[in-house]
């Protein structure tokens, strides 16, 4: 029914600049409150594909939540953070995952309705979670409505959030879904006007190449593919590397580029 995410992922907010010369420290706050939790989770989160990373951000945010429990800040970054992991996996443990990143993106919603983050990573969280348990079960689930409302609500509050990412997510549902609500045509549609609006993102390039394998057009899609693969650096270095090492798996998988003139 949905998509993987993503791209999935909550960008981190900029880390502000270093103290200057001579001025004093602001003093660490109490063991259960510690402070500066924000920048730090932000900074090493640009790292999460590090090994014992992850592990790392999820104790930084739960030491938050045991004392804020209800707070917007943690658990957008929780819900992204399940997301993220939730990507690579398949079956039982992509569906946990997924679970906890919407029910974490739930939470973000109830403390502030008007954040973006909770929506998307809620609508994320779903599709990962319908993945894992497949799209038939999901949708017997009732699951269609629940993604649709979280990610119309994204939309809605801001479409370019993440360099485009609900767009992205919006067309790879069309894709995703079984016969007879499959459509190819508005997945391109979507996609190919998220390529257009955000050409730095890669997850809309890899998708839009899955929907022009689909329509026969495989040179099409190799061509996004190499564009993935020849981005250079950007915002996120750890989405970047994985999107890269999906884009050289699409290429294997459809042959490489035809180079003849």
């Amino acid at each position: 029914m949905l998509l993987l995410a993503l791209a999935l992922v909550a960008q981190p907010t900029p880390i502000g600049p270093p103290p200057q010369p001579g001025v004093q420290r602001p003093q660490p706050g109490p063991p259960d409150s510690p402070a500066g939790w924000r920048e730090e989770f932000d900074e090493l989160w640009r790292r999460r594909d590090e090994p014992g990373m992850e592990k790392k951000l999820e104790q930084i945010v739960q030491q938050h939540l045991a004392v804020e429990a209800r707070s917007f800040d943690a658990n957008w970054r929780l819900a992204a953070l399940y997301n993220w992991e939730a990507d690579v996996k398949e079956g039982d443990e992509k569906a946990a995952l997924g679970k906890k990143a919407w029910d974490a993106a739930d939470k973000a919603v109830a403390a502030s309705a008007a954040g973006v983050q909770g929506h998307y990573n809620g609508a994320v969280g779903i599709g990962l979670y319908s993945e894992g348990v497949g799209i038939i079960t999901a949708l017997s689930q009732g699951l269609e409505g629940k993604f649709r409302d979280r990610i119309l609500t994204a939309l809605k509050i801001d479409k370019d959030y993440l360099d485009g990412a609900p767009q992205v997510v919006w067309g790879r549902y069309f894709f995703k879904l079984p016969w007879p609500k499959r459509d190819v045509g508005e997945a391109t549609k979507i996609l190919t006007e998220a390529v257009r609006s955000h050409p730095t993102n890669l997850r809309a390039k890899l998708y839009l190449a899955d929907c022009y394998a689909d329509d026969d057009k495989v040179e099409e899609g190799k061509k996004l593919a190499q564009q993935v693969l020849a981005a250079p650096a950007g915002e996120d270095p750890p989405e970047q590397r994985r999107l890269k090492k999906k884009a050289r798996n699409w290429i294997d998988a459809h042959g490489p580029p035809n180079t003849a003139q």
